[in-house]
């Protein structure tokens, strides 16, 4: 089973609350004063992008009896190549540190690297517009604009791992009041597989019965230590048990997240949401939560918040529409417009960084078949769609919503419906009318049920 399932085959949340962390709740005009750690918006300056070139065989590569097995099997390396054109486009703007497992997997990457820069496939190349052929898209912005790739150094850092997704592996880093750096180690246990170290952990065994099958991550559980060790920043340590995709903030101290993951007995039992909100409080800075049910056990991550809403700006929330699948009434939109509409009430004006309401933008959807045809037209070479369109669209993840901030850009996922690609490269170049926004294709990523915004983590300048 994939990283998650095609999120369009279902709906955004059946409810979404609005509480408080702790006890210190604000009130209108003001907020109490912040003590703890601060987790800043992506959008901040960063001093790095933290990546990992992983999907080892033995998680990606090892199943191959079943026609989903062999496309992930094929998929692997569609992704590491991903993974190297992501790195590359990043260090157009930003240093990139790319954690590699071996000599051989580095060796690998340095020739993928070679070959990106060369422009040896279409996927490499800057194309004017957006025609399914998978070449970067720029929008109106010259191709001279566009600083080279290592304009910024790309380091290949040697750490082992399992998985790709350091969003998840990687330290959550954050500052002191004194603006001091620090990486959260969040205790990752498979996004619920391991026992996380509470009393009364179980596992879920509807995730078995909805084909989410355990993987190797004995390398991966030690990620968030070893980079913290490698930029010789002092940890933080928790009891919280959850993944970075599973928190998404303002910065100014409003958080979003889904219960499923977060509130769950296999990775928190017996904490209850007072306690979790607490906990959130001191280690990042949220004041106040906007919570999801989400769904549990249907995806291996219980449905991480980082595909379904992100902020833009302290007063501004992207969300992820879900026309092909969304319910017939519209519950989950309503609901999370209704407490948007709390928010604006309270006048909270504190927590949206000075802005007088919370405002709200869509993102489309792609269509799953028109992905699926683009996907196998362009990766004849590495072909992984073995299986029919339906079956194909349970398990990738093509959310325009997982685009990453780096410094002066914005990297985005370009996935072959050229409708809804074009639409959301002008949403995004709207809400981030600063910054350079570049599409890439993710083909192989997206296969594998993740977004660039699962592959990346930012480590903040300070």
């Amino acid at each position: 089973m994939g990283r998650r399932t095609f999120l369009g085959t279902v709906g955004f949340g059946l409810a979404l609350g609005l509480t408080g962390c702790a006890d210190d709740k604000p009130v209108s005009g003001g907020t109490p004063r912040r003590t703890g750690y601060r987790l800043a918006a992506e959008g901040g300056p960063h001093e790095l992008t933290w990546m990992a070139y992983g999907a080892t065989p033995g998680v990606w590569g090892e199943e191959t009896t079943t026609a989903y097995g062999r496309d992930l099997t094929n998929a692997r390396l569609v992704a590491r190549q991903d993974l190297v054109r992501l790195a590359a486009t990043i260090s157009r703007f930003e240093p990139v540190a790319l954690l590699v497992n071996s000599a051989a997997d580095e060796a690998e990457a340095r020739r993928f690297l070679a070959a990106i820069v060369a422009e040896t496939s279409p996927k490499d190349q800057v194309g004017e517009e957006l025609d399914g052929s998978g070449r970067v898209y720029v929008g109106d912005v010259p191709a001279g604009e566009l600083p080279p790739i290592q304009t910024h150094p790309l380091d290949l850092v040697r750490i082992p791992l399992n998985d790709l997704w350091v969003r998840d592996t990687g330290p959550v880093f954050v500052t002191d009041t004194a603006g001091k750096l620090h990486a959260v180690d969040l205790n990752f246990n498979g996004w619920g597989q391991e026992a996380s170290g509470l009393s009364g952990w179980r596992k879920d065994a509807k995730k078995a019965a909805n084909g989410v099958a355990d993987q190797p991550i004995g390398r991966d559980r030690l990620v968030a230590k070893a980079i913290a060790a490698d930029s010789d920043v002092p940890m933080v340590t928790t009891w919280l048990t959850m993944e970075g995709g599973g928190l998404e903030v303002n910065g100014a101290g409003l958080g979003v997240a889904t219960e499923s993951c977060i509130l769950n007995p296999n990775r928190n039992p017996g904490k209850t949401k007072a306690e979790v909100e607490a906990e959130l409080r001191r280690l990042f800075g949220v004041e106040q939560m906007l919570w999801m049910p989400g769904r549990p056990g249907l995806e291996v991550t219980d449905w991480h918040v980082d595909f379904l809403a992100r902020f833009t700006s302290p007063g501004m929330l992207l969300y992820a529409s879900a026309e092909h699948g969304e319910a017939e009434d519209k519950r989950d939109r309503k609901a999370l417009l209704k407490a948007v509409d709390n928010v604006n009430a309270l006048q909270w004006t504190d927590l949206l960084g000075g802005a007088k309401k919370l405002s709200t933008a869509t993102l489309p959807e792609p269509d799953s078949a028109e992905v699926y045809k683009t996907y196998k037209a362009r990766n004849q070479a590495l072909p992984f769609t073995e299986r029919n369109v339906d079956d194909f669209s349970q398990t990738a993840a093509p959310g325009y919503i997982g685009y990453y901030e780096a410094n002066d850009c914005i990297v985005m996922g370009q996935y072959g419906d050229n409708a809804t690609d074009a639409e959301a490269f002008d949403t995004i170049s709207k809400q981030y009318p600063d910054k350079i926004v570049v599409q890439i294709t993710t083909d192989g990523l997206c296969a594998g049920g993740g977004t660039i915004h699962c592959a990346t983590q930012q480590q903040p300048k300070v």
